[in-house]
């Protein structure tokens, strides 16, 4: 049974009452519909939980990952990889919607050229632009981290990669990617909006499988 977050239910109309109709039935014909209606939220209310607390899909850790990113919440603070501005942000929830507060939250993308640190021949890493960053979350579960929107390279849409891991949940491999761009999987996607300081934002909440 497919349940739709979305669907309207008309409220039904309480019976008048007839002439003829005791004071007494016509309360209990009420109070019964009302209890009828009460059940039916009460039904309903766990599919709804139940979309909202749906994992995250996972995606390719890709060739580009590296432990021990520095902890850090600007992954470009000399802003060397790109001219751009973006800052991204969420929370990371459990199986059961719950925040998860010390969620390790590690992401890293290209640069501005498409060119990953650590892995580009020929070209010097910036230590103020190294374009990953290793996150806790707060006691809200939240995140949040500074960079520049990366390029889209040859088969890649603009894309940021994302492992999260907390205790007693599976580890999370992902990719977060923006809403419109070519190739872009559904269900990853965050919409990029430019606030009045030309900085893009980003929103992107996760939740995680238990282990």
């Amino acid at each position: 049974m497919q349940f739709n977050e979305g669907l309207r239910m008309k409220q039904p109309t309480l019976p008048l009452r007839r002439p003829d109709m005791p004071c007494s039935s016509l309360v209990a014909r009420r109070r019964l519909m009302l209890a009828g209606m009460a059940a039916l939220t009460s039904w309903a209310a766990p599919f709804a939980a139940a979309q909202q607390c749906r994992a995250t899909p996972r995606d390719q850790l890709g060739p580009f990952y590296t432990r021990g990113a520095p902890e850090q919440a600007d992954l470009c603070a000399s802003g060397s990889g790109g001219k751009e501005r973006m800052q991204v942000g969420g929370r990371v929830l459990g199986a059961d919607c719950k925040p998860l507060a010390g969620a390790l939250v590690e992401v890293w993308h290209a640069d501005a050229n498409g060119d990953y640190s650590q892995f580009t021949r020929g070209k010097k890493d910036d230590p103020a632009c190294l374009l990953r960053a290793s996150i806790k979350t707060d006691a809200e579960g939240r995140y949040t981290f500074a960079s520049i929107i990366p390029a889209e390279y040859p088969g890649r849409p603009r894309h940021i990669h994302y492992r999260v891991s907390h205790a007693a949940h599976a580890t999370l491999v992902t990719q977060l990617y923006f809403t419109g761009d070519r190739g872009a999987v559904e269900g990853l996607t965050a919409v990029l909006q430019r606030d009045v300081q030309g900085v893009a934002r980003a929103s992107f909440d996760i939740t995680l499988n238990r282990a």
